[in-house]
């Protein structure tokens, strides 16, 4: 089976998506810049993200990740302009809904999707370090610690492959269109095939594309399906030499996951949050 004539039949329904990929990098960061953790731009008059649910109610939560529209390539559907910030809890889950799969993913109760369309240059009426609110709790969890700058490549493509709940479905119609003998899962597949369908880069991080997970996708027909588009995608990376170290449990990642629809009206009111790892 020329399994090459496969993936290009299973591109035609699940094309690349365009996407731009982050490198983390060891340096300080200021208020406006794309970055992992740090300070968060976060104007004085708007009320600061808490958790809603256990021992995070009515906590702040922090901030995993800040990207600024404006310094970035630009990709279709999303923002040309504004900062766009994920928070999380510093649980055990990271903010993650502890039932871990479903709705619940997608309940802003113990992480927050926050956009800021316009951006506010004038610092002073910018919350400073100082200002921020800090979880008075036990030592809280978070996958890193301090903060990171986040460098953006230039516009990319990636594939779909079988870490998307579409792929499987899609791959064995094609395969099955080419085989002599059909298959009717994916893992009657011989082991020589495994590269060609799980094959996908792990940048530092990435907007756009395909997501990958270390267990399954959290997504199905029958819910969450509407979220078909990766928001944000953190991955665990670790350079001791460079002093990086962001660590999701053992090795995993962190995803955020939107409807198109959405994303193209910059309502981010619906955004389904997934961690797992090893």
């Amino acid at each position: 089976m020329d399994i090459e004539k496969v993936m290009e039949n299973v591109r035609k329904t699940l094309p690349p998506r365009p996407a731009v990929k982050f490198t983390v990098v060891n340096e300080k960061t200021g208020l406006f810049d794309s970055k992992i953790g740090g300070v968060p731009y976060f104007p004085k008059d708007m009320e600061y993200p808490r958790g809603k649910k256990g021992d995070f109610k009515d906590q702040p939560l922090s901030l995993l990740a800040q990207l600024n529209f404006e310094k970035l390539p630009h990709i279709p559907d999303f923002p040309t302009k504004g900062i766009l910030q994920f928070f999380i809890a510093g649980d055990d889950l990271y903010g993650m809904a502890s039932e871990c799969i479903g709705e619940p993913l997608a309940a802003q109760d113990n992480f927050r999707i926050i956009y800021h369309e316009n951006i506010i240059k004038d610092e002073t009426q910018l919350l400073s370090a100082d200002e921020i609110p800090q979880y008075n709790g036990d030592d809280g969890y978070m996958p890193f610690t301090g903060e990171y700058k986040l460098i953006p490549h230039e516009p990319d493509t990636i594939n779909a492959t079988a870490h998307d709940f579409r792929f499987g479905e899609v791959f064995l119609k094609c395969y099955n269109e080419l085989a002599d003998e059909h298959i009717g899962c994916l893992w009657d597949l011989d082991d020589n095939y495994n590269d060609a369908i799980y094959d996908h880069p792990y940048p530092n991080a990435v907007i756009g594309g395909y997501p990958v997970f270390t267990q399954e996708d959290p997504r199905s027909t029958d819910s969450l399906g509407d979220c078909d588009t990766l928001l944000f995608e953190l991955n665990s990376v670790e350079d001791r030499k460079k002093g990086i170290y962001i660590m999701w449990g053992d090795s995993g990642t962190g995803t955020f996951m939107i409807p198109l629809e959405n994303l193209r009206k910059l309502d981010f009111s619906r955004v389904a949050y997934n961690y797992d790892c090893y």
